[in-house]
């Protein structure tokens, strides 16, 4: 089990004195170059890093308990979208990424626009040093490489979290205004960066993970823990991004690098079974059950963070906002739930459906407290809530599969696309091939709510199931431009969603291209970078 340092930030910068929010907590010159002096001092710095992918953010003050790095993300933007609904608003936490009420607190400094930004630009700064000392570092040279490379797959994975996050997907929005770039180390004196195109962020992107791989296929060290990139996480970075690229190509060629780890392993029938807890709703007594997605010994896994018991985040966590079956945590006041539509595509023989309630006659109208609500969640359960034990999945070997499938089909390769999802529905229902029957063609026909028409349909429909709740869904409804809906009314049964986003009532059916999709630009950031305007900022309303 390793240890992790709760942060170590490097970058000497305070606010006042440099004109963009790329800041961290300050150290000495000294400090710094004493850390990043040799091969130990570069990991042990990487490793910091990565801490705080799993830990509260206390820069955003009281909002720290909807901030809690990586997962905090991801379940913003599943919030953000149409397969997953929040019942309540609890607590508060998440409810206003579920509402599309964050872009209007862009002036503030406790909010998602703000928290997104800093975050992952904080991350930035920290490898930028990283990078740059490694020139210099002494030490065993593959070694540095190695760790060099986990930085440059770290600064690539938040400039895609942050292009995502604000702006459209690249296809179509190539010369639109993205994020400023920044690859050297920052100082107080240094001035903030203009907006970098979409197009210049995702050649960056590009750039540093071939970088990445390249090193990490030179170095030839195996990572020494999960948390840490390797060349088969940051290949599986590269398919998604490949994805968002419509690169289908590198897509298929970056699944499979990805896919040929020899540390993972899909999930089988009988491991991706979920055991739900239980909740007495005259008594709130609970018990926890059991879920493969609660632990980085699950055999899939190819990148995440082990949280031991000392340094969980406990209510400031995914699973406090996840796991309605434990009765002092915020998800047993507001459930997170799949969206009706979405579990009714589920065969009763898939073993996904036990991830779930389904409708067991008790609606958000009727519910008080506790799991006992219609389509309540259980793939995220706490692994033990007496010592807060969870950890955190960032990527699985499934998504590869799945990847791999869309790719495949989008070259025309219906076949070998087949085969490629067949890995992952072979493990999950027995009965896969009559539901696949005899369909073919990369046509995708419908956004949220409609009948299987096509092979392309069917590989991200089941993307959608196998993945909810773990990659954001909000990023794949940009890309894929069909547009979303959160309302609709099939065979009788009306959405089970808690808001329509009826404050938009001719946007009942969203377009592909939605500007409440995107985040705006922290108001901090224009006020103290001169090379961001208010001009510059994202559209407020949509045209």
């Amino acid at each position: 089990m390793k240890r992790f340092p709760i942060v170590i930030l490097l970058a000497a910068i305070s606010c006042g004195a440099c004109s963009s929010l790329m800041e961290t907590s300050p150290t000495t010159d000294v400090a710094k170059e004493e850390i990043l002096a040799d091969a130990e001092g570069l990991q042990v710095a990487m490793d910091g890093v990565y801490a705080t992918m799993y830990n509260r953010l206390d820069f955003v003050a009281a909002n720290a308990h909807q901030c809690f790095g990586n997962m905090a993300v991801t379940l913003a933007a599943d919030l953000m979208g149409d397969d997953m609904v929040q019942t309540a608003q609890g607590a508060g936490w998440f409810w206003k990424d579920y509402n599309y009420d964050q872009r209007s607190r862009y002036t503030s400094k406790i909010w998602r626009c703000y928290f997104t930004w800093k975050y992952f630009y904080e991350i930035i700064s920290n490898v930028n040093y990283i990078i740059s000392a490694s020139e210099t570092a002494t030490g065993d040279e593959n070694e540095i490489l190695c760790t060099t490379a986990q930085a440059y797959a770290a600064r690539a994975f938040s400039y895609f979290m942050l292009i995502q996050s604000f702006q459209q997907t690249f296809v179509g929005h190539e010369d639109l205004p993205g994020v400023p770039i920044y690859t050297e180390p920052t100082s107080a004196s240094s001035t903030g960066n203009k907006r970098a195109s979409v197009r210049q962020v995702y050649a960056l992107i590009d750039n540093d993970l071939e970088i990445a791989v390249a090193m990490f296929g030179k170095c030839g060290i195996k990572r020494k823990h999960i948390s840490n990139f390797d060349l088969y996480s940051t290949s599986l970075l590269q398919a998604r991004v490949a994805l968002v690229e419509n690169d289908w190509g590198k897509a298929v060629q970056a699944a499979e690098k990805a896919i040929s780890t020899p540390d993972a392993s899909l999930l089988t029938r009988s491991d991706a079974t979920v055991t739900k807890g239980t909740f007495d709703d005259s008594t709130t007594e609970w018990t926890t059950g059991k879920t493969p997605f609660n632990s980085v010994q699950s055999s899939s896994v190819m990148w995440g963070a082990e949280i031991i018991s000392d340094q969980s985040t406990v209510f400031a966590s995914f699973f406090s906002n996840m796991d309605a079956c434990t009765n002092v945590y915020y998800a047993a006041e507001a459930p997170k739930c799949i969206s009706n539509w979405l579990y009714a595509q589920i065969p009763d023989s898939d073993i996904r459906k036990g991830w779930w309630n389904g409708n067991i006659g008790k609606s958000a109208k009727e519910w008080k407290y506790g799991a006992n609500i219609n389509y309540n969640q259980f793939k995220f359960q706490w692994a033990d809530q007496k010592s807060y034990k969870g950890d955190y999945i960032f990527m699985r070997l499934e998504e590869a599969y799945l990847i791999l499938a869309e790719a495949l089909c989008r070259q025309g390769n219906d076949s070998e696309a087949k085969d490629a999802l067949g890995e992952v529905m072979s493990r999950r229902d027995p009965n896969w091939h009559d539901t696949l029957g005899a369909l073919s063609g990369s046509e995708q026909t419908f956004g949220t709510v409609g009948t299987v028409k096509t092979l392309m349909d069917e590989i991200l429909l089941q993307r959608r199931i196998e993945l909810w709740g773990e990659t954001g869904r909000i990023f794949d409804i940009l890309r894929l431009a069909k547009g979303w809906t959160r309302y609709w009314n099939v065979g009788g049964e009306e959405s089970n969603h808690t808001n329509y986003l009826r404050k938009y009532p001719e946007y009942l059916n969203f377009p592909a291209d939605y500007i409440e999709c995107i985040l705006m630009i922290p108001q901090a950031e224009i006020d103290n970078n001169p090379n961001i305007n208010p001009e510059d900022q994202n559209p407020y309303v949509q045209n």
